[in-house]
C-alpha cells in the first residue's frame, strides 16, 4: 500500500505547483485531474507532456490515475454525463473518456477513472439508466483494451452506481473484464449506510485504485481532511493493508486551493502518526 495525493487539491493552481507541493510532503505520486487547469487531453500536445514528464522525473513521482469524473471545462461537475437525455452530451462524455484512455496511454498511465453512470435524469428510470450505461461502456472498453489502459467505475452517493451490490452486479455485466476495475473510495460508501471494511471485503478483488478522505458528520457527501470527520480511517486502511493491497491510496479532497500546503501537510502528519505513511518518500516503490 502507497499513498498518493489527487491534484484536485490545486483546482485553480498550475500542475507545476500541485506536483511541488505534493512532492515537498512525501508522498511518491499523483493523481492527475483530466481538466483545465491541469491535464485536460485537448490542451496537453507533446511539449506540454514533455514538460510534464520532466516536473515528474525531476521530484522522482509517478501518476496514480487520470481522473475523469468531473470535467468542468465541457459543462458542470455533472455534465457531460454518461446518462444525458441528450445523446449529443452523452457522445461528449464518450469521445472525452476515450480521449483521456489515449492520453494516459501515451503518458504510460495505468488507469483512467470515470463516474458509475452518474445521477440518473428525473425522466428515466432505475433500469432504462443501467442498460444506457451498460451500452456506452460496451463501445467504451474494446478501445481500453486494445490501448492497454484500464477503465476504473467510481460509484458515488446520488449516482447510478452507490453500492457495493450495483458495483459487483456491474461488473458481472462484463464477466468481470480484467480492463475494467472499481475506483474505491471508502466515504462514498460510508454516505450510503456501509461499512468500508465491509464494502472493501465485497470489492477487493476488482479494486485497482482507492480514494480517501473523511465524511463530515451528517455523513454529507463532502471529502474533508483526513481525522476532522467521523469515519474510522484507521480501521479502514488496516483493512486495506490485511489484504495485502499493492496498489495506491490516494487523498482525494475537496478544494482546498488557498490552504493546498497546509492540508497536504496534514494529510501526511496524520498518516504518519497513525503508523501507515513512511517518514521519507524515499521508501516508496
Amino acid at each position: 500500500m502507497l499513498f498518493a495525493y489527487s491534484t484536485s487539491i490545486y483546482r485553480f493552481r498550475p500542475l507545476s505547483e500541485a506536483i511541488e507541493g505534493i512532492a515537498r510532503n512525501g508522498f511518491c505520486a499523483v493523481e492527475l485531474i483530466a481538466d483545465r487547469p491541469h491535464a485536460l487531453p485537448e490542451d496537453l500536445k507533446a511539449a506540454e507532456i514533455t514538460a510534464l514528464r520532466q516536473c515528474l522525473d525531476q521530484r522522482k513521482m509517478k501518476i496514480t490515475n487520470l481522473n475523469s469524473c468531473v470535467v468542468t471545462a465541457l459543462g458542470d461537475a455533472r455534465n457531460p454525463s454518461w446518462l444525458d437525455e441528450d445523446w449529443m452530451q452523452r457522445e461528449t462524455r464518450i469521445r472525452y473518456t476515450l480521449d483521456c484512455v489515449r492520453m494516459a496511454a501515451a503518458m504510460g498511465i495505468p488507469y483512467v477513472s470515470t463516474k458509475a453512470g452518474g445521477v440518473i435524469p428525473s425522466t428515466m428510470n432505475f433500469k432504462d439508466a443501467w442498460r444506457l450505461f451498460v451500452a456506452d461502456l460496451h463501445r467504451v472498453i474494446p478501445i481500453v483494451k486494445k490501448l492497454g489502459v484500464k477503465l476504473l467505475l467510481q460509484p458515488e452517493p446520488g449516482s447510478l452506481v452507490e453500492t457495493s451490490e450495483q458495483t459487483v452486479d456491474l461488473l458481472k455485466e462484463f464477466e468481470f473484464d480484467p480492463f475494467l476495475g472499481i475506483n474505491f473510495d471508502p466515504g462514498h460508501f460510508f454516505c450510503v449506510g456501509e461499512d468500508p471494511c465491509e464494502a472493501w471485503d465485497k470489492q477487493k478483488s476488482h479494486v485497482l485504485h482507492v480514494h480517501l478522505e473523511d465524511i463530515p458528520d451528517g455523513l454529507a457527501h463532502r471529502h474533508i481532511q483526513l481525522g476532522d470527520g467521523i469515519m474510522d480511517i484507521p480501521a479502514f486502511l488496516g483493512c486495506v493493508k490485511e489484504s495485502d493491497y499493492q496498489g495506491y491510496v490516494t487523498m482525494k479532497l475537496d478544494f482546498y486551493d488557498q490552504q493546498a500546503e497546509e492540508v497536504i501537510a496534514a494529510s501526511a502528519a496524520y498518516l504518519r502518526e497513525k503508523g501507515f505513511m513512511p517518514s521519507s518518500a524515499e521508501t516508496c516503490s
